[in-house]
């Protein structure tokens, strides 16, 4: 998993990557837990994830990266849908939380998510349901 980032930037590169190392639990919760990918996939999602978001972060009119938490998981969501979709067959079939996943869909799982930002944080903020 992604541990350190490649903090040499200023302003809206290093808020971006401030923004990115708060959710990075909440994603890789998400893709190892909701999308079951492996954890060397995992970290790699996790890698490309932190390259878009520092680019969606300098796009011109973007907002701060505060501001933009919800389309990173969101992003964080799509991805891990999407490599799930791909192993589907395999794994659909004895995986109820993985098919819960892919019927809901990446945008109700990235609400889902989120909602565990909005909770008072008392020990462990959600229940893994391996």
């Amino acid at each position: 998993m992604i541990r350190a980032m490649p903090f040499g930037s200023t302003g809206n590169n290093s808020e971006a990557a401030t923004v990115f190392g708060q959710l990075l639990p909440l994603i890789e919760k998400a893709l190892l837990s909701n999308y079951r990918l492996p954890p060397r996939e995992a970290s790699e999602v996790e890698q490309r994830l932190y390259d878009w978001f520092q680019r969606f972060c300098r796009r011109p009119g973007s907002r701060e990266p505060e501001a933009l938490r919800s389309e990173l998981l969101l992003m964080a969501c799509r991805a891990g849908h999407v490599y799930s979709v791909s192993r589907l067959e395999d794994l659909l079939s004895t995986d109820e939380r993985l098919k819960r996943s892919l019927t809901l869909g990446p945008e109700i799982i990235a609400i889902e998510i989120e909602k565990v930002l909005e909770k008072p944080h008392t020990g462990d903020s959600g229940k893994d349901e391996s």
